[in-house]
């Protein structure tokens, strides 16, 4: 049986417990501020990340792991396993995977093969698509049941959010939003979605309660979901909200509910919400 390895980055917001057991490697994004660099999940918590989001004095941003980063994981792993399976945030919100192409790049030939993946996702969307790769190669899967479930549930992941307000997306500079378009978004609390991979509109909604609703839509509009997850990052209280009125269409005991990474928070800013919906596979 071929031994796999499942690789991804701090983006995944994934548990280090889960990551252990599953035997994922994350490999920690780098946050900084104050003039110091901290990798996350390692050199920091996220509980001091959130303290720092939540000041509201204190900015600090978020990079990508360096190609020499990469590259030193990957040689580490030849020989070690058959398969590497990469995934990571998507190429359109970071140069993660840039960087993976590159180390890869300088890894010597050998009868390791190291696959790379655009996730198009992030947070729980590329979190979900890590998991089950990570799942199935535990399972017994073969490398290429691995890579079509990978590619299946890229396609079948989806992801829809909202901002309080719009101006850490607008630093980030990942908005495929024209000026006159942002400057409109500024007064409402817009629905996005990653559409392949790209922050998109989806709905123009101007309270948080119509966000709120708008996330159930989305789900609601889906023909089959197998799985919801509701994503919060300093509103806890407003998820019940939503599982109220997720529950008609998708028993709530089966919604989990998970925290944005800070790495993903500081991009959205405190209140931000968002749900990632596996719709599954067609049968």
């Amino acid at each position: 049986m071929a031994k796999i390895k499942i690789v991804t980055d701090g983006s995944a917001d994934i548990p280090a417990e889960l990551a252990r057991d599953l035997g994922i490697e994350i490999v920690p994004l780098l946050i900084h501020a104050d003039d110091k660099v901290y990798r996350t999940g390692v050199d920091i918590t996220d509980e001091h990340l959130y303290e720092m989001l939540m000041s509201g004095h204190q900015r600090f941003t978020v990079s990508s792991p360096s190609p020499a980063v990469f590259e030193q994981l990957y040689r580490r792993m030849v020989g070690d396993a058959d398969y590497v399976y990469s995934i990571h945030l998507s190429n359109h919100l970071s140069n993660t995977y840039a960087n993976t192409v590159l180390a890869r790049s300088k890894v010597p030939a050998s009868t390791t093969r190291i696959e790379l993946v655009d996730s198009k996702s992030a947070s729980a969307g590329l979190g979900s698509i890590v998991l089950a790769a990570a799942r199935a190669a535990r399972e017994g899967a073969t490398p290429d049941e691995v890579s079509l479930l990978i590619n299946a549930m890229v396609r079948h992941t989806h992801v829809c959010f909202f901002v309080d307000t719009m101006e850490h997306l607008e630093a980030a500079g990942r908005l495929t939003i024209t000026g006159s378009v942002l400057g409109s978004m500024q007064r409402i609390k817009p629905l996005m979605i990653l559409d392949e991979g790209e922050i998109v509109p989806y709905e123009r909604t101007r309270t948080r309660a119509k966000a709120i609703e708008g996330l159930f839509t989305f789900i609601e509009d889906f023909p089959r979901v197998q799985e919801v997850i509701a994503l919060f990052a300093t509103t806890p209280e407003d998820v019940e909200k939503l599982l109220e009125k997720v529950e008609p269409i998708f028993p709530r005991e089966k919604v989990q509910i998970a925290r944005f990474g800070p790495s993903i928070a500081a991009h959205l800013g405190s209140g931000a919400m968002g749900v990632m919906v596996f719709e599954g596979f067609e049968e």
